[in-house]
């Protein structure tokens, strides 16, 4: 993932948790490390795609 800090954590079941540093309620879970960081970008993708959809550049001024 590009300059984003995220954390990994394994499961007792063996899955894997994965989420944002700065936006905890972006995760993703995965049954591997890699599979998690994979399912945690496209999630990222979609949660900032909709942060920007409802927040505008005149919101934040």
């Amino acid at each position: 993932m590009n300059e984003v800090n995220y954390v990994i954590e394994s499961l007792p079941n063996g899955e894997f948790y994965a989420y944002l540093l700065d936006y905890s309620q972006c995760c993703a879970y995965g049954e591997t490390e890699n599979e998690a960081i994979e399912n945690l970008q496209e999630i990222s993708h979609d949660f900032f795609n909709e942060i920007s959809s409802v927040f505008s550049i005149e919101d934040m001024a």
